[in-house]
């Protein structure tokens, strides 16, 4: 909570942690009838005035606030880290004039953010984040260097702490470049190397605020949007987060909550009567065992899931969305609980794989390599693509090969020749096998057509031109070459659970071949001890079993000489 206003020795006024400087030759602005100031608006004519903090943040003031002994051990450590704090936002600051010297000395972008794409998949793979992560650092950092010169000369002396940059890059984001450098002029005038985090944050929102004022507004329509979250691996779960403007997602809750009550009302009705035939929205077909009728919550999601979407006018798309689910061998014979793999990246419990399993009626078998989990190819001999090798491109590319690209190819995706398909001449150019065809999404496929990324293979991997027929070990990689200046390889995705159950299998198997090697021992041993001797054995143990409560001690065993008649013990 901020300190109520005191009057300062000098005349000025603290405010929380600042003391601001009495007014100079400000005229008095009365509001006029409407309500508004009678003076001009505009920014020049808006009187601005230095923050600085109530105590300036020196190495005495900070050992002092740790409540440490000066010279300690504790006030040294204390020292340490702030040294490190400010060593850190040094090191950030010159990670931001690296990226816009490199986008800058980037020919590919022509010098506008707008065109960074390749740019992005060079630092992408250089910083080893996705092209979203690396075009957002892009614009971070030409905002930061460009736009807000004067708070990035406190980053680089190390005077403004790192989260502090980052929490005002975060509010400077959907600003223009030129409400950008109103912000860095007003947090110009604060002492940011003494300020405290909370004192910082409320500066920043005034000055956004102050940059922004008479702005028109955002419409609440460019808030929507439809995004999966909270995937739970263990439990098979995940969440959508839908948001929008308040008043259609009061609406769409509403519309919800009427049709489930209307469902359930429904439901019950027909558990009362007894109705035959299948139930309204009977998603586990179990309501009559359960007697009830499912809850709101329950049915809430049922009418989510099940229902037809209508997108009137346009027309519905027949074709259906095929859901890639891989399943372990193992797992389908319960020899053990490896999880499966929904679309190639994400795990579902093993429990939740069977069911999924127990409700289709028709498998395709998906040959991999034993050791590296590679998909083993299939044959084709025309341009497009077989549906066997669509069905392995989804599996070795869920998502876009460029380097860095997290964008899914389920929707939105092509097959693309890496060596480009001669139509004239098929077997003179690239041929369609799968050592030749990767997924690409839209953006990056118009970035290969274009000639700004470039792909290439080893020919040597590819086992139709192998005189043996042989096939490579392990998946296969991909050299690109970015922007002509730019060379990073990338390997395709495999099945790791292929690994898992190629050992599972081959543990089992020696455990059956020592199995086997002992009961053949076991059986040379039994035949090289003598006739009676087994006999005798043999019918002790079986008086053993019949009569468990009188078990004797086993006679020595006795071999009767060869020509002797008498007979054997028991």
């Amino acid at each position: 909570m901020a300190r109520p206003a005191t009057v300062h020795e000098k005349g000025g006024i603290v405010m929380g942690d600042f003391e601001t400087p009495p007014r100079q030759d400000v005229p008095e602005q009365r509001p006029d009838r409407a309500g508004s100031s009678g003076a001009d608006p505009s920014p020049e004519n808006v009187p601005c005035w230095s923050m600085r903090a109530r105590h300036e943040l020196t190495e005495d003031r900070i050992v002092h606030d740790a409540e440490a002994e000066p010279g300690s051990p504790q006030a040294q450590t204390v020292l340490a880290l702030h040294h490190t704090l400010r060593g850190r936002a040094r090191l950030y600051a010159r990670h931001l004039e690296l990226l816009t010297t490199f986008f800058s000395q980037d020919a590919e972008n022509e010098g506008l953010l707008e065109d960074a794409d390749v740019t992005a998949l060079k630092i992408a793979t250089g910083l080893r984040v996705s092209t979203v992560q690396a075009t957002g650092m892009l614009r971070d950092a030409h905002r930061a260097v460009h736009c807000m010169p004067q708070t990035f000369a406190y980053l680089q002396r190390g005077d403004l702490p790192e989260h502090f940059h980052h929490y005002l890059l975060r509010r400077v984001r959907g600003l223009t470049e030129e409400q950008a450098r109103q912000v860095d002029a007003h947090l110009a005038r604060v002492e940011l190397p003494s300020v405290p985090r909370e004192s910082f944050e409320v500066q920043v929102r005034l000055a956004v605020r102050l940059a922004t004022a008479g702005t028109i507004p955002a419409p609440a329509s460019s808030l929507r949007s439809v995004e999966i979250s909270n995937v739970d691996d263990e439990a098979g779960t995940a969440s959508v987060t839908i948001t929008g403007p308040i008043p259609e997602i009061k609406a769409l809750v509403h519309r919800l909550e009427v049709a489930s009550r209307t469902v359930q009302k429904a439901q019950r009705a027909a558990l009362e009567d007894g109705q035959e035939g299948p139930l309204p929205f009977d998603i586990d077909d179990n309501l009559r065992e359960r007697g009830k009728a499912l809850s709101l919550r329950t049915l809430r999601y049922a009418i989510l899931v099940h229902s037809i979407l209508d997108i009137d006018p346009v027309q519905e798309t027949c074709r259906p969305y095929k859901i890639l689910v891989t399943i372990p061998v193992t797992t389908l014979l319960g020899m053990d609980d490896a999880p499966g793999m929904l679309d190639g990246l994400t795990p579902i419990p093993a429990e939740q794989a069977r069911q999924l399993a127990a409700g289709e009626s028709t498998w395709q078998r998906i040959l991999t390599e034993p050791i590296s989990g590679a998909y083993l190819p299939v044959a084709a001999t025309t341009y497009q693509p077989s549906a066997q090798m669509r069905l392995q491109l989804r599996l070795r590319h869920p998502v876009c090969a460029a380097p860095g690209c997290a964008r899914p190819t389920v929707l939105a995706a092509e097959d693309d020749h890496i060596i480009e398909y001669d139509h004239e001449h098929p077997a003179a150019g690239g041929q369609t096998s799968l050592w030749n065809l990767h997924r690409l999404c839209w953006v990056h496929h118009q970035a290969k057509t274009a000639g700004h990324i470039d792909p290439e293979r080893n020919p040597g991997d590819d086992p139709t031109r192998n005189r043996d027929g042989s096939i490579p070990a392990g998946p296969l990689e991909t050299t690109w070459t970015l922007g002509g200046d730019l060379r990073t390889r990338t390997r395709e995705h495999t099945d790791l659970l292929t690994p898992r159950t190629a050992a599972f299998l081959d543990s089992a198997w020696r455990i059956h071949q020592r199995k086997r090697e002992d009961a053949l021992r076991l059986q040379a041993e039994e035949r090289a001890r003598p006739h009676q001797e087994r006999v005798a054995e043999q019918r002790y143990e079986a008086f053993c079993k019949v009569y468990p409560k009188r078990r004797l001690i086993p006679p020595a065993h006795h071999t009767p000489p060869p020509d002797s008649d008498d007979p054997p013990p028991f």
